[in-house]
């Protein structure tokens, strides 16, 4: 049986740029890709890297508090979408 790639759960959204959390820089604005495929509707922050849980902390753009949310650094992201 052959191993499937990571990669090939989005080769359907070829069009839709994506990349891993970890290769944005700090402030930017995106929004969260789930392992089917589907772009979240919620648009998030990035914002720093905490290092006792080995993640990054990001907050939702539209929350007024900055609830945040700890995402891993390989989450599939994308930065391609209309605000």
């Amino acid at each position: 049986m052959k191993k499937k790639s990571a990669f090939k759960r989005y080769k359907k959204f070829d069009d839709v740029p994506v990349c891993e959390l970890r290769q944005l820089p700090k402030g930017t604005y995106f929004r969260i890709i789930d392992k089917n495929g589907k772009v979240s509707k919620e648009t998030y922050t990035k914002n720093y890297y905490a290092r006792d849980c080995k993640k990054y902390v990001c907050d939702k753009h539209s929350d007024v508090w900055g609830n945040g949310r700890l995402v891993k650094g390989t989450q599939k992201v994308t930065t391609d979408f209309y605000y």
